[in-house]
């Protein structure tokens, strides 16, 4: 299997707003307007020390409001192998609090990225692996593997694939 070369882009700027009302009643009236206006808006929460220091919201690859699904359609409309971005994850939260997704060959890969050490590092996949590269950040994560191929592994048959992180998305 050929390797691809990965190539530096630089990251295009936010294309979508991010508000962090202190208000309820407004969080829910602006969040019902963000979604008949596509905008992004992302609710204050106490569950992920990434998001409450604030690293990951300016980013043009984070998705904080969107779910699995709305994250999967927007990758499919981009079409481009490479197309990723980073998602609250699905499920309780915990050691796993955030999902990378990120499309080749049409099919999106969903990736847990997992808190380490109380949050001073993190690791991408399910834990359980002997030699895993440890990240200071999220956005340290998705640097490294915008210059380096990211092995993605389908779970079913086994076949192994490399891509970089080129084209960062927001649904």
């Amino acid at each position: 299997m050929p390797l691809q070369l990965c190539l530096q882009l630089r990251p295009r700027a936010p294309s979508l707003l991010c508000l962090i009302p202190s208000q309820p009643q407004l969080y829910n009236l602006l969040l019902l307007a963000g979604r008949r206006a596509s905008l992004s808006f992302v609710a204050p929460t106490g569950s992920n020390s990434a998001i409450e220091d604030g690293s990951l919201l300016g980013q043009p690859w984070y998705s904080g409001n969107s779910d699995r699904y709305a994250v999967e359609s927007a990758l499919l409309r981009c079409q481009k192998d490479g197309a990723y971005t980073v998602r609250p994850s699905s499920g309780p939260h915990g050691s796993q609090p955030l999902t990378l997704a990120v499309l080749l060959h049409g099919r999106v890969f969903n990736i847990p990225i997992r808190r380490l050490d109380g949050g001073h590092h993190y690791a991408l996949g399910r834990e359980g692996r002997n030699h895993e590269e440890r990240f200071s950040s999220v956005a340290a994560m998705v640097q490294h593997y915008m210059q380096h191929p990211l092995p993605l592994v389908d779970r079913h048959s086994g076949s192994r694939q490399l891509t970089c992180l080129l084209f960062p998305i927001k649904p």
